[in-house]
C-alpha cells in the first residue's frame, strides 16, 4: 500500500472518531508525499468546506480535478460547494460532469435538479430527479423534491401521490408529512390535511412551521380556540416570536368562552408588545374581558339605564374603581386600538362621565379616586384613539369645557395640576389642542398621566415638525385629490398606535408563494432587490407591516395627506425601520415621474378617485414587465349597508363633523333603524370618528363588482393570483368549487359572492402579475 493511500485511511479512522484535526493532518500529509493523489485532495476539501472554509475547499476540490479528470465524486463534491456558494450554473455543470463519467450517479442527477430549480429550469429538474428515481426508486428525499416541483407546475393530485410514496419509504419523514398537510390544506381536504399534520408534529413537536400550518388548518375547520389552546401550550415551552404570531393570528378569529388567567395574561402581553396587529386582537379581548362578572354587571347596569349616566355611587361598589384599576387587560385594550362593542363603549362613557364628576367636584378625590388613576388615564388614551366619538349631552359638554378652563388657569400661573383634572380634560378634548400646549409637557407628572402628555402633546408636535420636510413628488391640482386630500390633513386616517416589530424571513417570491401556493406566477428575478410602491400610504401601517413581510424590498410610500405622512414618519421611526422613503404625490400624476416599480400596492386607495380604472392605468405604467400588484376595492354587494346608511344620512342631513358623527351614532341606536343600519354597529370602523367619516361621509367612494374588476383584467392581460382572505372562507370558496382549489376563477367567486355577501365585507383585496415583454 503506498504511503499516501495509507495516510488517508488513517485520516478517515480519525474523522470517525471526531478528531478532526488529526485527520487533517494525515490527509496533507498524503498530499506531501503524492501531490497528485486525488483522493487526498478531495478528503481535505471535505474538511475544508465542513469547516466553512469556502475558497480553500474549491481550491483543494479542483486540484483533485486536476490529478484526475475523471474522478466523479470530485465533481460532484466541486458542484456541492457551487451550489452551496449560490453559484447554480456552474454547479449544474460539475454536477453533469459526474454524470457523464458516472451515469448511474443517483446522487448526482439529484444534486442536478435542486441546482436546475434553483435555475428556474423546472422541466429539466424534473427530469433530472425522475432519472435519479429511475436508478434508486427508493430516495425518499427525491421523490419529496419531484412532489415540491409538481407542485410548482399545478399538477397537485401527482404531487399527493408522489408525496405519500416519499412517507411510505421513509414513515418519519417530517418534512413529507408538512408538505402533505400544506398541499392538502390548498386543496381544501382539511380532514386529512390535519391528520398529516398533527403526525408531523409527533415527528418534530418543536417545529414552528408545523406548528403555524396546523393552526391554520384548525381556524379554517372554525376551531380557532382549539389553535389558540395548541399555541398556549407552546408559548409555556418556548415563546419565540413565530410561537407568538400563531397565538396572535388563533386569537384574532376567537370569542372567548372560559375565563382562562393563562391566555389571558398571554393576551395581555400580545396586544402590550404587540405580537399582532391590535385592532384585530381588541374585540377577542373585550370577550374575554366581559366574563369578569364584575365587570359584565357594570356594562348591563349602563345598558340597561342607556343613555342616562349613573353616578359614580350608583355604578360602581366600593372596589370597583381599583378592580378596574388593576385590570391590565382592560388598560393594554383601551391603549391600543378604539374599543368595537356599543355595549363596552357605552360603559366607558358613562365611566368618563364618573371621571368628570370627580374631576369637576369642589370635594378633594377619595383614595378610590386617586387608586382608579391608572384606568382614568388608559380611558383618556382610548378617546383620543377614537377621536372623541363617545357620546355626551349639552350639559356634559359644558361641565368638560369648564374643567378645561380651570387647567388653563392653572397653566397660566404655572400652579401645580391636579392628575384627575387634566386626565378628564385630556378623555373630552386632544390636549395638543389648548394654546401653548408645550406648557402641559414642563408639568411634574408621572407613570400613567405620563404617558397621556407623550401620546396627547409630545406625539402630535413632532409630527408637526415632521411633515415639514416631507418631499413633494407630484403637484396636487386635480378637484376630487384635493377633496380627498383636504378630508385627510382634518383627520389623518387611520390613527394606529403600535404593530409588531420583527425581521422578515422570506423574499418576496417565497413570501407570495406561501400565500398562493397553488397559483402559477412568474417569480422576480432571483437575487435583485425588488423596487416597491405604495401608493396611498395613509398612517404609515401598510408600508411598516409590508417591510416586514418582505425581506430586502425597498420602498417609496406616497400619500395626499402631508398630516397623514407625518403621522407615519413618526411611527416609522418609532418602530425603528429604515428603508421607507415618504413623499407626497397624487397617484393620477405619477404617470409624469420616471421612476418604475417591481411591485405596487394601492389598497383601499383608487375607488377614492374620480375613476378608479383611469388611476389603475397610471399606475400599470410605472409597474415594470413582470411586476406584481396589490390591490383593494370596495365591493357594491358588501358595501349595501353602507349605501343604505349613506341614504339615511342625506335623508336627513347630517354633516361630516365630529358633532353630527356623535348625533348620527345617537340616532341610530334609538330609532331602531332596522337590520341594514344596525350592522354598521358591527363594523370596526363604526367606532373612531376618522374610521367613521371614511366608512360613511367620504367625499368620493365607487364600489365595484368582480365582473368589472374581470373586464379590466382581460383588457390589460393581467394574470389573476389570488385573494388575500380567511382561511376559513377560501375553504368555504373550495367546498363549493373543488375544481378550482387555487381559488383564481372570478366567474365562480361572483357566484360565491351572491350568495356569500359578506366574503368580501373588508375589501376585494388581491394580487396581479403584469405580462413580461417579449
Amino acid at each position: 500500500m503506498s504511503t499516501a493511500v495509507a495516510l488517508i485511511d488513517e485520516g478517515n479512522a480519525l474523522e470517525e472518531q471526531g478528531r478532526v484535526a488529526d485527520a487533517m493532518a494525515r490527509y496533507d500529509a498524503a498530499v506531501q508525499a503524492d501531490p497528485r493523489c486525488a483522493r487526498a485532495h478531495l478528503n481535505r476539501g471535505n474538511v475544508l468546506l465542513a469547516g466553512g472554509r469556502i475558497e480553500e475547499a474549491r481550491s483543494a476540490y479542483e486540484r483533485a480535478i486536476a490529478s484526475d479528470p475523471n474522478y466523479a465524486a470530485a465533481h460532484f463534491n466541486l458542484g456541492n460547494l457551487l451550489y452551496r456558494a449560490g453559484e447554480w450554473d456552474r454547479a449544474s455543470q460539475s454536477y453533469q460532469a459526474a454524470i457523464d463519467l458516472k451515469p448511474d450517479f443517483a446522487d448526482a442527477f439529484v444534486a442536478l435538479g435542486n441546482a436546475l430549480d434553483s435555475l428556474g429550469r423546472t422541466a429539466e429538474a424534473i427530469a433530472s430527479y425522475q432519472r435519479a428515481l429511475a436508478i434508486n426508486p427508493t430516495d425518499a428525499g427525491a421523490h419529496f423534491n419531484l412532489a415540491l416541483l409538481n407542485m410548482t407546475e399545478g399538477r397537485h393530485e401527482q404531487a399527493v401521490d408522489i408525496l405519500r410514496t416519499a412517507i411510505d419509504l421513509r414513515p418519519d419523514y417530517v418534512e413529507a408529512h408538512h408538505a402533505l398537510g400544506k398541499l392538502l390544506t390548498s386543496l381544501g381536504r382539511l380532514d386529512v390535511a390535519e391528520t398529516s399534520l398533527q403526525h408531523a408534529m409527533s415527528l418534530d413537536p418543536e417545529s414552528e412551521e408545523i406548528l403555524a400550518s396546523l393552526a391554520a388548518v384548525l381556524m379554517a375547520r372554525g376551531r380557532a380556540a382549539q389553535a389558540v389552546e395548541l399555541a398556549m401550550r407552546r408559548l409555556e415551552q418556548a415563546p419565540t416570536w413565530n410561537t407568538k404570531l400563531v397565538f396572535a393570528n388563533s386569537v384574532a378569529r376567537t370569542r372567548f368562552a372560559v375565563n382562562d388567567p393563562g391566555i389571558r395574561a398571554a393576551l395581555t402581553v400580545a396586544i402590550t408588545e404587540p405580537w399582532g396587529v391590535p385592532f384585530q386582537l381588541c374585540r377577542p379581548a373585550l370577550s374575554l374581558i366581559m366574563l369578569d362578572p364584575r365587570i359584565a354587571a357594570w356594562v348591563g347596569v349602563v345598558n340597561e339605564k342607556w343613555p342616562a349616566r349613573p353616578p359614580k355611587e350608583e355604578l360602581f361598589d366600593k372596589e370597583g374603581l381599583s378592580h378596574l384599576a388593576a385590570h391590565t387587560l382592560l388598560h393594554a385594550v383601551l391603549q391600543a386600538a378604539p374599543v368595537s362593542t356599543l355595549e363596552f363603549e357605552r360603559f366607558l362613557t358613562a365611566a368618563r362621565h364618573v371621571l368628570l364628576e370627580t374631576a369637576s367636584s369642589e370635594q378633594p378625590p377619595d383614595a378610590s379616586d386617586l387608586a382608579a388613576l391608572p384606568f382614568y388615564a388608559a380611558l383618556a388614551q382610548q378617546c383620543f384613539i377614537n377621536e372623541y366619538i363617545f357620546d355626551l349631552d349639552a350639559s356634559e359638554q359644558a361641565a368638560a369645557a369648564a374643567c378645561r378652563t380651570r387647567l388653563l388657569a392653572l397653566l397660566d400661573t404655572s400652579a401645580a395640576l391636579p392628575p384627575l383634572l387634566l386626565v378628564a380634560v385630556a378623555a373630552y378634548f386632544p390636549l395638543h389642542g389648548l394654546p401653548e400646549p408645550q406648557r402641559l409637557l414642563a408639568a411634574d407628572q408621572q407613570g400613567p398621566v405620563q404617558e397621556v402628555l407623550r401620546q396627547q402633546v409630545a406625539e402630535p408636535l413632532e409630527e408637526h415638525k415632521l411633515r415639514a420636510a416631507v418631499p413633494s413628488l407630484t403637484a396636487i391640482t386635480h378637484g376630487v385629490s384635493e377633496k380627498v386630500r383636504d378630508q385627510y390633513e382634518q383627520n389623518p386616517y387611520p390613527r394606529w398606535v403600535k404593530l409588531p416589530r420583527h425581521i422578515p424571513t422570506l423574499d418576496f417570491n417565497s413570501d407570495l408563494r406561501r400565500t398562493f401556493p397553488l397559483a402559477p406566477f412568474t417569480p422576480l428575478q432571483a437575487g435583485s432587490e425588488p423596487q416597491m410602491l405604495i401608493a396611498g400610504c395613509g398612517t404609515g401601517s401598510q408600508p411598516i407591516l409590508t417591510a416586514q413581510r418582505f425581506r430586502g424590498v425597498r420602498m417609496l410610500a406616497v400619500d395626499l395627506s402631508l398630516n397623514s405622512i407625518g403621522y407615519a414618519i413618526r411611527k416609522t421611526q418609532e418602530i425603528g425601520f429604515k428603508g421607507i422613503e415618504y413623499a407626497q404625490a397624487d397617484i393620477l400624476k405619477l404617470g409624469e415621474i420616471t421612476r418604475t416599480f417591481d411591485i405596487i400596492a394601492c389598497v383601499g386607495v383608487l375607488h377614492h378617485l374620480a375613476d378608479p380604472f383611469m388611476g389603475w392605468r397610471i399606475l400599470l405604467s410605472r409597474l415594470r414587465p413582470g411586476g406584481f400588484m396589490n390591490l383593494g376595492f370596495y365591493s357594491r354587494i358588501a358595501r349595501r349597508h353602507v349605501a343604505t346608511a349613506r341614504e339615511f344620512i342625506a335623508s336627513r342631513g347630517y354633516a361630516s363633523t365630529p358633532e353630527d358623527i356623535r348625533r348620527l351614532r345617537r340616532d341610530l341606536a334609538t330609532l331602531d333603524a332596522g337590520g341594514e343600519l344596525e350592522w354598521l354597529s358591527k363594523a370596526p370602523d363604526f367606532y373612531a370618528t376618522s374610521d367613521c367619516r371614511d366608512l360613511l361621509f367620504h367625499v368620493q367612494e365607487h364600489c365595484l363588482t368582480l365582473d368589472q374588476i374581470e373586464s379590466f383584467l382581460d383588457e390589460s392581460g393581467l394574470r389573476f393570483i389570488g385573494f388575500e382572505l380567511d382561511p376559513k372562507q377560501l375553504h368555504e370558496y373550495r367546498t363549493r368549487f373543488p375544481g378550482d382549489p387555487a381559488g383564481m376563477n372570478l366567474r365562480n367567486w361572483a357566484r360565491f359572492e351572491a350568495d356569500n355577501p359578506d366574503t368580501f365585507i373588508g375589501m376585494y383585496q388581491f394580487w396581479v402579475q403584469k405580462p413580461t415583454s417579449h
